[in-house]
């Protein structure tokens, strides 16, 4: 059985740096990281990241350590506002899933400089909330609706940069301090019907905004969304476990 302290390590492995038994079997029993030198460093990282992207979505480490879970990842409301075309919206209590079922390739890391990039390709996310709009010139508002937007084939590149800092215990800890990403949404679907459709009319101020250009909102929002939610997450367990267990000399 695979210890709680690996489960810690390999949940660092959202944006940075994290842990995976070791491949080299005379180290096999006293390393539980990706030690710094080795020539697998790559594919260490990117086989702990995969494991933990499948099989930890819940956040559930242990029946007494959690941290907060990705899928469902939990999204902050939205807000869309069009002077021009005089409406505004708000898409509430929006979560995403899909997440769990990512493939990651192209992992990069640089420990010298804390970096790591790689590359997550999700097959099929669904974003999920109420959604109700207004017009700005009769006030007229249409009924509360659960909006669904289903996105297949999408691509997510992150690029991530580490600071180390020491705890009171004075054991040198990581944790992230900036996260890029570049996010390309492929083929969607809104509310079951296919983008080349109209928006039905229970969504009627959607119909204020062209489908490309909500879309164009949506894929902004959700690009800034998993730069800070992960970040956040990532950076919950790596407080859990210290540099030197990530990456033992």
């Amino acid at each position: 059985m695979v210890s709680l302290n690996i489960y810690l390590l390999l949940l660092a492995g959202i944006h940075l740096t994290l842990a995976a038994p070791s491949r080299d079997r005379r180290r096999q029993e006293t390393t539980t990281g990706c030690p710094k030198n080795s020539s697998e460093l790559n594919e260490c990282v990117g086989t702990s990241i995969q494991y933990f992207v499948n099989f930890m979505a819940s956040g559930k480490l242990s029946p007494k350590v959690a941290i907060t879970p990705f899928d469902p990842l939990l999204l902050p409301n939205m807000t869309i506002s069009h002077q021009a075309k005089e409406f505004k919206a708000i898409y509430v209590n929006r979560y995403l899933v899909g997440l769990k079922n990512s493939f990651i390739y192209d992992t990069s890391v640089d420990l010298d400089k804390l970096e790591l990039s790689m590359t997550f390709l999700m097959p099929a996310l669904e974003l999920l909330g109420m959604y109700s709009g207004e017009s700005l010139v009769d006030h007229e508002g249409s009924e509360n609706s659960i909006l669904t937007i289903s996105v297949r084939s999408s691509t997510a590149k992150f690029r991530v940069k580490g600071e180390l800092y020491k705890s009171p215990e004075h054991l040198e800890y990581l944790r992230i301090s900036g996260v890029d990403v570049e996010l390309s949404m492929g083929p969607y679907v809104i509310n079951d019907l296919d983008h080349s459709t109209h928006i039905p009319r229970v969504n009627r101020h959607l119909n204020d905004i062209s489908r490309p250009e909500f879309v164009k909102l949506i894929e902004k929002d959700l690009r800034v969304q998993l730069s800070s939610r992960l970040q956040h997450i990532a950076n919950e367990v790596l407080a859990l476990a210290p540099y030197e267990k990530l990456f033992p000399v």
